[in-house]
């Protein structure tokens, strides 16, 4: 059955993404380069994110896990996806999309399950931080969709090697509708996952990714979340801070990720994807490993956290010397 789901996750992404990029012409989801952020100098479709999640819920619906939790995930990342879509097509205000963000998330984490004001307060916070830092990753043909599928496919092995195959399932379905995707978005792309697609996975890891916190995080289980989207979140704090010390919008779009960075450096597009996708996969194996409590692993791999944090801390403080 889990087989079934997968081919089916897999191909229904696959077979939509052509369709989907004739409808974003249509409806005007496209995105011009008008700014020296952007990589592409082309006019490139951008609502890939429909046929992502459109594998993702009928995949889920097929299965035999449907439970009360998932369902207020899947309408969370269904408003997600309607909210990211108006943004791809009529350019949506960051404090509007943020509005619709936070009460998404509001509403499911108190749909999902009873919690206690603080733990709500961290559980849309944390959510809200992954919506919001696959959103900034998604620079880069097939870098936001590579990075999903991996973390996706991490989340699913720690929920396997735990027995809770019901959490992780869900998890594997998002990474494999990403992966089918992700051959239209490799360089170069012919179409874009837009705010529908990276905003609303992003929704949807943060929701799926809740359970891994049920460990107290002073454990060392309980930073595997914080291995597995090391990454996209360390590229999100420092945006934010550099825009905040700048006296600009947090939300303000500015060509200093860490994705600009190498490319600027000197690489290829294909090859600064290559570059990230190996940082994640490092991330991502770190955090299985953390869960595991292979201790000296753990250590190793906090190690490298510590190099890739430097490099990002050294890159920016040099833009303030």
């Amino acid at each position: 059955m889990l087989f079934f789901l997968c081919l089916l996750s897999l191909t229904l992404s696959f077979v939509l993404t052509p369709a989907v990029i004739g409808l974003s012409w249509h409806i005007g989801a496209v995105d011009v380069p008008s700014d020296g952020r952007r990589m592409h100098h082309q006019s490139i479709p951008r609502a890939g994110g429909i046929a992502i999640y459109t594998a993702f819920l009928i995949s889920c619906l097929a299965g035999d896990f449907l439970t009360h939790e998932l369902v207020c995930i899947l309408c969370g990342g269904g408003l997600m996806l309607l909210v990211g879509l108006a943004d791809d097509i009529f350019c949506l205000g960051a404090w509007v999309k943020f509005f619709f963000q936070s009460s998404a998330a509001l509403a499911c984490v108190l749909g999902v399950g009873t919690r206690s004001v603080p733990e709500t307060v961290c559980a849309v916070f944390w959510v809200l931080a992954l919506t919001n830092a696959h959103n900034f990753i998604d620079g880069l043909d097939g870098l936001f969709s590579g990075c999903a599928a991996i973390e996706g496919g991490a989340l699913f092995l720690i929920f396997a090697i735990e027995g809770r195959l019901q959490n992780g399932t869900p998890a594997l379905l998002l990474a494999l509708a990403c992966l089918g995707f992700r051959y239209f978005n490799r360089y170069p792309a012919e179409t874009f996952a837009g705010d529908c697609g990276s905003a609303t996975v992003g929704f949807l890891l943060g929701m799926l990714s809740l359970p891994l916190f049920d460990v107290m995080l002073p454990s060392l289980e309980g930073l595997s979340p914080l291995f597995l989207f090391a990454y996209p979140l360390t590229d999100l704090a420092t945006a934010v801070l550099r825009r905040v010390l700048r006296g600009k919008s947090p939300f303000a779009a500015d060509r200093g990720h860490l994705h600009h960075r190498i490319y600027d450096a000197g690489l290829l597009q294909p090859q600064c994807v290559g570059v990230l996708l190996l940082i994640t996969v490092g991330f991502s194996t770190g955090s299985v490993l953390v869960r595991t409590e292979s201790l000296w692993l753990a250590a190793s791999l906090a190690l490298i956290a510590l190099a890739f944090l430097l490099m990002r801390i050294r890159r920016f403080v040099e833009e303030f010397h």
